[in-house]
């Protein structure tokens, strides 16, 4: 497995495909949480790490925040451009989208609240690389800003995870084989298409893996860019984080 699988599976349409099933009705639920648990006047700024194609950035800047998408993936990052061009002009005054990479961030005290969702971390084999992206969204971050993280429950991944699934979407046969392997889950995928040039169907392979780091590593990388937990929630109706049975590991911190 490629250390950067990342490259080639954001940038693909496959992977929309993959994830049809996490649309804006599904986006809207952590969004409304995220509303509930951060009073955060309209206008505020807010920067939507890991973005997508932008349908967390889309309900933010509907809801009156001025929102700055970044991704790495060119061809999500124009997905989301594509969908702004449909939007009011109001809405296009509030939103922008940027390709970059999230370990790379520039940004000096500049929102109000980053936003990292959908298990959108963990990318990078090398710890350091991944604490490189916890310490820009600290630097990006007012004095008092907010950070809502979305994370999966790596101690109920590991009771409950379904080592593999056959589907069939949009005339495609997706195959997913999952391991665990030390500190990491592993996704591989094939997915099975008619050619339209030959009768032999065509195969595309890809990759995901995400570090399984757990609230104690959190309060620790946090604390080491200035981030203070304040409220940890186990799923998007904001119930209590139970570290054992609970789907997701979801935080809210604030800058120090």
């Amino acid at each position: 497995m490629k250390n950067d699988w990342y490259k080639k599976w954001f940038n693909t349409g496959d992977y929309l495909d993959l994830y049809k099933h996490r649309d804006s009705t599904d986006a809207a639920k952590i969004a409304g949480l995220v509303k509930e648990k951060v009073n955060l006047p309209k206008g505020s700024q807010i920067l939507d790490v890991a973005c997508g194609n932008g349908r967390h950035s889309r309900i933010f800047a509907k809801e009156g925040y001025n929102v700055l998408g970044i991704d790495l993936s060119p061809f999500l990052i124009n997905e989301a451009k594509k969908e702004l061009k449909k939007s009011s002009e109001q809405i296009k005054d509030r939103m922008s989208f940027e390709i970059r990479d999230m370990r790379n961030l520039r940004y000096k005290k500049r929102f109000d609240m980053v936003i990292n969702l959908f298990s959108s971390f963990g990318y990078f084999e090398d710890d350091k690389d991944n604490l490189k992206v916890i310490k820009g969204i600290s630097t990006s971050l007012k004095k008092g800003g907010f950070f809502f993280f979305d994370y999966l429950n790596p101690n109920s991944l590991r009771k409950n995870l379904v080592p593999f699934d056959i589907s069939i979407r949009n005339h495609n046969v997706i195959l997913q084989v999952r391991t665990i392997k030390g500190n990491s889950v592993y996704k591989d995928i094939a997915i099975v298409k008619n050619s339209k040039t030959s009768r032999t169907p065509v195969v595309s392979r890809f990759n995901e893996m995400i570090k399984l780091y757990g609230l104690k590593d959190f309060k620790i990388f946090f604390a080491r860019f200035g981030l203070k937990i304040i409220k940890t929630y186990g799923d998007y109706s904001g119930s209590s984080y139970k570290s054992a049975a609970s789907d997701r590991l979801i935080i809210l911190a604030v800058k120090q």
